[in-house]
């Protein structure tokens, strides 16, 4: 018969553990506890505290500092620079179904005092059912709900106005954290805040950040290039180029970048239409519209008077001219139109028009000689990225920043901001960029330099 030694759960092991033997050199829990210790200023913590002759010690930001970055590090809630700008957008700790203008949310406390006395009109229509009692403790308690809703409504009112949007009209609010917004992303819309970064290409360190509660991006350029000049030095851009996606090309943009003599590499919404390496991509989506039309009349099909007062069409019906103008692109251009009692009934319909059952009538414009656009900002953009050197400048962006957004939220686990109001969120985002270069730092410190 087999034996066996005797054990048991029922008992302890008493191990001693030294925490500073712990932490071993090349971890990055080392570089944490060397940088907080010895690179790192946190006196600017000690004027909040006035314990020293009275009240209990309080812990060493040093610690609080370290075991919060560490936390989040878990997951647990060339001599010719170059930096990239782009912004990440997160959902806050707020509902986007308390947004709306002051408008909104006086109709919204109106359908709830509309619910609340239909449920007592529903109590006075019960007065002679036997079960009466347990019906009405039911609805009392299902009127609390909206009454609270009405009454958090209704104080919000009082004490705020509508925000004013850039257009100078009225955008929506939000009850739970008013400097939050509505944003539109890959996963469809959100009630969160914009995490700008701008990145240095050559190790992927944040060099500035912020985060605002603002979802397009075209007014916070200027201030994140702020951000940075703080940081660095007010000449941090007179070596340095920029790049930066569409999201923040505009007319003053461009002009700004200009002023202040930064080497810009701004996209713009028509960029990849431009790009000769995209010549064939709707390719597919012209070859769909073949197989589905006949082939359409095209502009030589029409006949244009040499003084442009009239235009005909292969149906030999005339188009009047609705106008002269200049298009986005500088050309002169002269628009006709076909009219409605000709081209309703006309048998040719579908062989003029993409979209026979929905489109009215045929429109076509001739395009005279360019003429030359004045030499604006934009232009300049246009005609700086749109060069060979300039296309291989941008493209280098993507995989600047990019890269560094997908660190922070599928590594570090940023997939929201816990906290509300932009004073707590922007902590929070800086939190975690500061602990992206930790890391960074950790990483290059630890290779060994020939």
């Amino acid at each position: 018969m087999a034996k066996y030694k005797d054990y048991s759960y029922d008992q302890g092991v008493f191990l001693p553990v030294f925490f500073d033997k712990q932490i071993l050199p090349g971890t990055f829990e080392y570089s944490l506890n060397h940088l907080i210790d010895n690179e790192v200023d946190l006196t600017i913590f000690d004027n909040r505290y006035n314990n020293d002759k009275t009240g209990a010690k309080a812990y060493d930001p040093r610690i609080l500092l370290k075991i919060i970055l560490f936390a989040y590090s878990r997951g647990i809630t060339s001599s010719r620079k170059m930096f990239a700008v782009d912004g990440c957008k997160l959902p806050s700790n707020a509902s986007k179904e308390w947004s709306g203008t002051k408008t909104d949310f006086k109709n919204k406390a109106l359908k709830l005092e509309k619910a609340i006395e239909r449920i007592i009109q529903k109590h006075r229509e019960i007065d002679h059912i036997e079960e009466k009692n347990n019906i009405i403790d039911t609805d009392t308690q299902y009127i609390a709900t909206p009454a609270k809703a009405d009454k958090k409504i209704r104080n919000w009112t009082k004490d705020n106005d509508d925000k004013i949007g850039a257009s100078g009209k009225p955008v929506k609010s939000n009850i739970t954290d008013n400097d939050s917004a509505k944003m539109k992303t890959s996963n469809g819309v959100i009630q969160g805040y914009n995490g700008l970064a701008m990145v240095d290409n050559k190790h992927q360190v944040i060099v500035g950040a912020e985060a605002f509660g603002k979802g397009p991006e075209q007014d916070l350029l200027k201030p994140l290039i702020n951000n940075t000049k703080e940081n660095l030095g007010d000449d941090v851009f007179e070596n340095t180029r920029l790049t930066a996606d569409s999201g923040f090309h505009t007319n003053k943009n461009m002009d700004m970048l200009a002023e202040e003599n930064i080497d810009a590499y701004v996209a713009d919404n028509l960029f990849r239409k431009r790009d000769p390496r995209f010549d064939n991509a709707g390719r597919y989506k012209e070859l769909f519209r073949k197989q589905k039309n006949t082939k359409l009349f095209s502009k030589k099909d029409f006949y244009f008077d040499p003084e442009f007062k009239f235009s005909m069409c292969p149906a030999r019906k005339r188009l009047y001219r609705t106008g002269n103008g200049i298009d986005k692109k500088g050309n002169f251009v002269t628009r006709f139109e076909g009219p409605k009692s000709a081209c309703g009934p006309c048998k040719l319909r579908s062989k003029c028009l993409r979209k026979p059952d929905k489109t009215l009538q045929r429109q076509v414009a001739y395009f005279h000689v360019s003429r030359k656009t004045p030499e604006t900002a934009t232009e300049k953009m246009k005609l700086k990225i749109d060069s060979p050197s300039g296309r291989q400048t941008y493209s280098k962006r993507l995989g600047t920043v990019e890269p560094v957004f997908g660190h922070i939220r599928h590594t570090m686990k940023l997939n929201w901001f816990s906290m509300r109001w932009k004073i707590k969120v922007n902590s929070q985002w800086l939190l975690f960029c500061t602990l992206h270069n930790l890391k960074k730092i950790h990483r290059y410190g630890s290779v060994e330099v020939t």
